[in-house]
């Protein structure tokens, strides 16, 4: 056998361990450091966008927060952190931030629990499934203000559909001010609210219910389980991560609750279904307060951050 340094030349190869030779390009490849660049480039159109929308309003919020501004046509001075002292004392703020977390509970119950309730009763339809799933999701495509503005009426105390309905089949004695009383106006407003939403939940239980492996359920029934048992013991497992994605929508969803309340009741009777974003726009548009709203707006930020590290540690445990 020849020995290594009298082998052939490589034509090409000018000599040198081959070890240490460079791969050859393949042609039309793009180096690491092109990649990166382009990369850059291409994503720069967004990042500029997300600069000037997000970050900005942002930092420019932060900054209004240490000011004292009474309109937009005047000049802000700063004021340090009086703002939030101002916001401490202030009791309409601690009463919606308990009236924000109150209905995100109502939503998340409300609403996802009736998009499951209707999952599993229109998923066992075999005829008028797509009937039933379009029905039920038409609500979701009416605007928020324009679903305050229908329940607004069926809540009126005269000549409502509720209380009529009421009133007609003898159950007379239940019927009630639904917006004009303090202990049921934020439930009631809620309720609107919520039948808004429950139709996008339904279809994704729907899809969540149609991945569960059928033979879990054949495997049960030889087992002798029955409904409730195959309910308890493989629908519910089976639909955990769409439940917990429902929860997280949900949450989002309440928190950024307005429109029913504000065309409903504009926050009364008596601040009783004031929400953080109610006031914010109260604060800001109607008292000209731009130095509390915002610090309402960075309170109502912290809160959202918290509830996500919370629901994902959530999820998290739920996932091991």
């Amino acid at each position: 056998m020849a020995p290594l340094r009298d082998a052939p030349a490589v034509p090409g190869h000018t000599g040198g361990n081959p070890a240490r030779m460079s791969r050859p390009r393949m042609a039309g490849s793009i180096s690491t450091d092109g990649d990166a660049g382009t990369a850059f480039w291409l994503m720069a159109p967004a990042l500029a966008l997300y600069a000037v929308f997000t970050l900005l309003p942002i930092a420019a919020t932060f900054w209004l927060s240490f000011n004292s501004s009474a309109g937009f046509n005047t000049s802000a001075s700063f004021v340090g952190v009086d703002n939030y002292a101002k916001a401490a004392q202030d009791p309409i703020v601690w009463k919606g931030l308990v009236h924000t977390f109150v209905w995100l509970a109502y939503h998340v119950v409300m609403a996802g629990g009736l998009g499951l309730l209707l999952a599993l009763a229109v998923s066992r339809l075999r005829v008028t499934q797509v009937f039933f799933r379009t029905a039920f999701f038409l609500p979701h495509l009416v605007s928020l203000a324009v679903v305050g503005v229908i329940w607004a009426n069926i809540y009126d105390p005269f000549f409502g559909l509720l209380n009529t309905g009421l009133t007609r089949i003898g159950l007379g004695a239940f019927t009630q001010g639904w917006l004009s009383d303090p202990a049921l106006v934020l439930f009631s407003v809620n309720v609107a609210s919520s039948w808004q939403g429950f139709g996008l939940y339904m279809l994704l239980f729907i899809a969540g219910l149609q991945n569960i492996d059928h033979s879990l359920y054949d495997a049960a029934e030889v087992d002798g389980a029955n409904a409730f048992q195959k309910l308890i013991y493989v629908t519910l497992p089976g639909l955990r991560e769409v439940t917990t994605f429902v929860v997280s929508l949900a949450m989002i969803n309440g928190l950024k609750g307005f429109a029913t309340v504000f065309v409903m009741t504009n926050g009364g009777p008596f601040y009783q279904s004031e929400l953080i974003t109610t006031y914010i726009y109260r604060l800001a548009f109607q008292s000209q307060d731009h130095g509390l709203a915002a610090v309402l707006c960075i309170l109502l930020s912290l809160l959202a951050i918290a509830i996500t590290i919370v629901f994902n540690r959530w999820r998290a445990r739920l996932s091991r």
